[in-house]
């Protein structure tokens, strides 16, 4: 029978049905009978026809009940399931929900339409059949990295919003987040006492890889999330899938894809830079990854690539079925900082992957800053003579480019203690056997290297009594600038003994170079003979040891506000070891740990879709905004940042702005254009296709529907009410109730009035 009430406040009112009751009782008792002569006449009449009366009272007096309870009933709005005898009386309206799939993939073009045209003409067919008078109701979800809901409607205002979704979203479709999303709107309609048949559909292509974690096959090579994620989906995507199942609601999931079940396909799978990162004015070599998503051969592609809009002579390249190819550019970009590199394809049926870009930054020459402690004429006796033939190379060495990434200034110990000294400026500032560092010049330095440079100290015998040297730079708690409390110097027997490195941290950037097998010997078998032994601050990492007895520090790292120091307990020059002699060890060394002690944050350039990016620019961007790939252009709110480093951060740029793959602008008045690179998600190139019993088997509340010619799908998938309202049904009861009273009544009138 009846399960319950939308408004089940609303039921008491049935109770008003003792009304006419109430009324009819209390008249009884308002009238006194008075016996008088006449009267036993009426009296003779009326047992002649009291029982007709009373009857004829009776019906009157329970048609008026019957409509005053059928009316409350009505408003309280009762709902009955399928099994009970009241369910032919049922409601048929109908809640439409649809998941519009509107992943990169449904871009591919076949013959005239897109799949993505293909899905929204069947959402509209599929809103055309339902029926605003009835209430039939559609509530829509835009299936994409994240679900963009609308609330429930009706069938016009719902046909109006399919009519603004002109294109796909350049994102892959998190199909556990948008059936999450349909089943919590639908518990909540249940908990509000909203109830109605519920019809579920999943429009898609049916891309293997949206469902690819949960059949168990492989979205490809080419996909971009990893092996941690893929063993998640599964079980994210069938939780929800039984909340749905709970509520005896299926997916009808319609195929609206190519009926290739691998469509050809060609991508831009990557971008990178080989090699040493790129300066200013030097020739790099950039790498183009190409992927063939399709089952035939592909020969001649063209790829091209374009620096900064600048296009580059084009290459072609041949690429097996389901394989990729690679094409080498030799690039060269003559100023320095970020630049858009932009590789492409002759476009093919899906466009929106035949394009990627990378930024890339091509620093200025660090500005390194040289305090020599013991200069010298000839280079080997000069204590950074060997220094500086790596910082300032001559025209045949670093591969005969003759270009440096450093701006080398060399100053003496007393111009250090001169307020003229170039502290604020230099980006690496390197102590080089210094006898002394002035409290004014620590001062300083503290303040430079917190705001972000970076400062190598370097021992040596001009140091003297290493108490009193570290004075300046080592306070009691530890928080000075040197990574290391300073001990004693440590000799080795030169002719029969010497010191080695025994160990390095292999993750550290600076050493990264000599973690090869080949190259480790040139760090670990160079001849040490004397060092400084040193204790380590708080904080700080011991990045390379000596093989002695106390395993002495070598190198010694800390971060001291936004910058790092670097301890090299030995000497640079040749006098207390070899590795400068080693031009193997030394200018890869060098050039690593200087170009790794002050690594500037900018700030992640190249980003995917969605991603939240922070620009961080070197002048104050006055009047910023942010042109997008397709040219639009919207001011950036907020107030930019001023940097300890002099430099500016952007206020935080959201993600939902980045929702277009291409090259944005960050652009200001009187300042270079900053580039962003957003890319496509791999997996969305790959177009293989999922079969309808590889969906099925993730989950019995999912039902693949088999199209008819016509475009609708077969009645056995659809999903059941679940419960259906008769409070129509109630309230044309209570009319009937009412006419039939007042006819009755009227009847009974004229019949009493003819026989007095």
């Amino acid at each position: 029978m009846i399960e319950g009430f939308q408004n089940p406040g609303l039921a008491i009112g049935a109770a008003l049905c003792v009304v006419p009751l109430i009324i009819h009782l209390l008249n009884r008792q308002r009238h006194r009978p008075q016996r008088w002569a006449a009267m036993r006449f009426v009296l003779a009449a009326y047992k002649k026809t009291r029982r007709q009366v009373q009857l004829e009272n009776l019906l009157l007096l329970l048609l008026r009940m019957l409509a005053v309870a059928a009316l409350a009933f009505a408003i309280a709005r009762p709902f009955a399931s399928g099994d009970s005898p009241l369910a032919a009386l049922r409601e048929e309206r109908r809640d439409l929900v649809l998941i519009i799939d509107g992943s990169a993939s449904t871009g591919y073009r076949e013959e005239v339409e897109t799949v993505f045209e293909r899905i929204v003409g069947r959402a509209a067919a599929l809103i055309d059949e339902l029926d605003e008078s009835r209430g039939d109701r559609v509530r829509m979800v835009f299936a994409g990295e994240t679900p963009r809901s609308y609330p429930m409607m009706g069938p016009g205002e719902a046909a109006s919003i399919l009519e603004t979704l002109e294109s796909p979203m350049d994102e892959s479709m998190d199909l556990a987040a948008a059936i999450a999303d349909v089943s919590a709107a639908i518990s909540d309609d249940l908990a509000g006492g909203v109830s109605s048949a519920v019809d579920v559909r999943l429009l898609t292509d049916l891309q293997a890889s949206s469902f690819a974690a949960a059949t168990g096959r492989s979205p490809g090579a080419t996909a971009a999330s990893g092996e941690d994620d893929q063993a998640a989906q599964p079980l994210a995507l069938a939780e929800e899938l039984e909340i749905l199942d709970t509520l005896e609601v299926r997916v009808v999931v319609e195929d609206l894809g190519t009926r290739t079940m691998r469509p050809d396909n060609l991508s831009v799978e990557s971008i990178g830079i080989l090699g040493e990162p790129p300066r200013a004015g030097v020739p790099f070599e950039v790498a183009v990854s190409i992927a063939n998503h399709g089952d035939k051969d592909l020969l001649a592609e063209r790829i091209a690539l374009s620096i900064s809009g600048e296009r580059l002579p084009s290459q072609r390249v041949d690429i097996s079925a389901q394989g990729t190819a690679e094409a080498i550019f030799t690039a060269e970009i003559p100023v320095a900082g970020h630049h858009a590199l932009t590789a492409s394809l002759e476009g093919d049926r899906l466009g929106v992957d035949d394009e990627r870009s990378l930024v890339v930054l091509l620093p200025e020459p660090l500005e390194v800053l040289v305090v020599n402690g013991a200069p010298a004429e000839r280079l080997d006796e000069d204590e950074v003579g060997f220094l500086l033939a790596v910082l300032e190379p001559p025209d045949d060495s670093l591969g005969g480019q003759g270009v440096s990434p450093f701006a080398v200034r060399v100053i003496s110990p007393a111009e250090l203690a001169s307020s003229d000294a170039p502290i604020e400026d230099a980006d690496v500032i390197v102590l080089a056997n210094v006898p002394s560092v002035p409290a004014s010049a620590a001062a300083r330095m503290e303040a430079r290297v917190a705001a972000g440079a970076g400062l190598f100290i370097t021992v040596g015998d001009r140091m003297g009594d290493l108490d009193q040297w570290s004075e300046n730079l080592q306070r009691d708690d530890d928080t000075g600038l040197l990574p290391a409390k300073l001990q004693r110097r440590v000799a080795a027997a030169r002719r029969t003994t010497y010191y080695r490195v025994t160990s390095f941290d292999e993750d550290s950037p600076g050493l990264f170079y000599f973690t090869d097998e080949k190259r480790r010997p040139l760090l670990t078998e160079v001849p040490f003979y004397e060092f400084v032994a040193a204790i380590p601050a708080p904080g700080a990492r011991v990045l390379a040891s000596f093989d002695d007895s106390a395993g002495s520090p070598l190198l010694v790292e800390r971060s001291y506000g936004s910058g790092k120091v670097l301890l090299w307990t030995s000497s640079i020059d040749p006098a207390w070891n070899r590795v400068p002699d080693s031009g193997k060890t030394f200018v890869p060394l060098v050039l690593e740990l200087l170009q790794n002690l002050r690594s500037p944050d900018d700030g992640d350039r190249t980003v995917g879709v969605g991603d939240d990016v922070t620009v961080i620019v070197d002048e104050f961007p006055r009047d910023a905004s942010l042109v997008r790939p397709s040219g639009g252009q919207q001011p950036i709110e907020g107030d930019a940042i001023e940097r300890a480093d002099q430099r500016w951060t952007l206020p935080a740029l959201a993600g939902n702005l980045f929702n277009e793959v291409g090259v944005y602008e960050v652009r200001a008045q009187g300042a270079l254009s900053e580039p962003i690179a957003v890319q496509l998600d791999n997996g969305e190139s790959d177009l293989a296709r999922a079969t309808p019993a590889e969906v099925e088997a993730i989950h019995p509340a999912l039902v693949v529907a088999e199209l008819s010619p016509d475009g609708k799908t077969a009645d056995a998938g659809l999903s059941q009410p679940r419960r259906g309202e008769i409070w129509r049904w109630l309230a044309m009861a209570a009319l009937l109730f009412l006419v039939g009273e007042s006819l009755f009544g009227a009847y009974i009138g004229r019949r009493r009035g003819a026989t007095s």
